[in-house]
């Protein structure tokens, strides 16, 4: 029998925590757990609950992405295995959060097709490349 049940909270960083919360509430509608930011002995810290898992967003110091060529395996074109994808339910959503995306110029709005599943890469205003996906019922 395996130890450990689930994932707890993934962690990823930024320069600023502000721009950070903006960002992710224009593109996807997503607000921080009640209580959060809040400040902790190791900075400023916001969680997000993402379908039972939850994200943890740190701010501090000087955040710089790992350049895609460094030996990290690649995915496709720069995206890294350090990201979190997001998974949109509807293709309704789905396209409005292309639509924001495209509007805040964190992505060109390029969909390509993953294994039957709309995948779109955005890069976030830390650099970050993320993914955001919609797996289509069938």
């Amino acid at each position: 029998m395996a130890l450990v049940s689930a994932v707890h909270h993934i962690a990823t960083a930024t320069n600023d925590l502000d721009r950070f919360v903006q960002f992710y509430k224009e593109a996807f509608d997503l607000d921080p757990l009640p209580g959060f930011p809040m400040d902790s002995p190791v900075g400023r810290l916001a969680f997000y609950d993402l379908g039972g898992v939850q994200v943890q967003i740190a701010e501090g110091g000087t955040i710089e992405p790992a350049p895609a060529d460094t030996p990290a395996v690649l995915l496709q074109k720069d995206l890294r295995v350090d990201h979190f994808t997001l998974r949109i339910d509807s293709a309704e959503a789905f396209a409005t959060a292309n639509e924001n995306l495209v509007r805040l110029g964190a992505s060109d709005g390029n969909v390509t097709d993953f294994r039957g599943a709309d995948l779109l890469a955005f890069t976030d205003p830390d650099g970050h490349i993320m993914e955001v996906i919609h797996e289509p019922a069938g």
